[in-house]
């Protein structure tokens, strides 16, 4: 059955860090507030909403990844996340201050690999769905077609989609025209926004406005109130992954 959820809200922002994208990363740093203000409604709501992000690149060829969150970086982030002893008190955060700087450091670099960076942000600690929204919100200037790996990628696509689902994952894709992303905005209740160009790091969008407008839809949306059920965790084997120099070596 529908419940309130009173503002209860947690939110991963999967960002593309490849080369071109540190305008889309300034953007949504810019215009956190836009999203904040819009999910409250208004100024008498109370919000309780945990923030976070996933930053993610990678070699041409898949390796050499770097992936960062609000507080981990590299083999630290996969061994909170992947771990013999996972730390969920290493994600999430009611401090978008702290986002917002933790935004400003981001590196870009290399290559796409959005379905990866999307598969991790999905196995984040989330808060029981029975009571609590949960948001990814994916920008990427770039067709995840034109992925790097995309084969290896465009394998998992069903069973990313099948993981949205059970999750109860509220998917908000933003970026250009791209087969990759009509198939993955299949899932339920996936809201996908096209931007007009390619490979200009979305510096074209107003991101106050679009921020503004997810953050208003997840206001406006109802929790169904479904208990949590099990899903396969690190489909592309990031559990495995191990350190390079400052990069972790995996995604092939």
């Amino acid at each position: 059955m529908a419940t309130s959820t009173k503002g209860v809200v947690d939110v991963v922002f999967c960002l593309d860090a490849s080369g071109s994208m540190a305008p889309c990363i300034d953007g949504v740093r810019k215009n956190l507030d836009s999203f904040l203000d819009a999910l409250a409604g208004d100024a008498n709501r109370k919000m309780d909403c945990r923030l976070d992000f996933l930053v993610h690149s990678c070699g041409a060829d898949g390796g050499l990844v770097r992936s960062k969150s609000l507080n981990k970086s590299g083999e630290d982030l996969i061994k909170a996340l992947y771990g013999q002893t996972p730390q969920p008190s290493a994600f999430f955060t009611t401090d978008r201050v702290a986002v917002s700087n933790a935004l400003r450091s981001v590196e870009v670099y290399g290559d796409e690999a959005m379905l990866i960076a999307l598969d991790m942000a999905l196995d984040y600690p989330w808060r029981p769905q029975a009571g609590c929204h949960r948001v990814v919100v994916l920008l990427t200037d770039e067709p995840l077609e034109a992925n790097a790996i995309w084969a290896a990628q465009q394998a998992k696509l069903d069973a990313i989609i099948d993981k949205i689902q059970k999750l109860g994952v509220k998917l908000y894709l933003v970026g250009p025209q791209s087969a990759g992303l009509d198939t993955l905005a299949e899932a339920d209740k996936c809201l996908y926004q096209k931007a007009t160009q390619t490979y200009d790091g979305l510096g074209a969008l107003d991101f106050s406005k679009v921020l503004g407008q997810i953050g208003k839809s997840v206001s406006a949306s109802v929790l169904q109130g479904r208990p949590d059920v099990g899903v396969k965790r690190a489909l592309f084997g990031q559990d495995q992954w191990v350190a390079s120099d400052d990069a972790i070596r995996g995604g092939r």
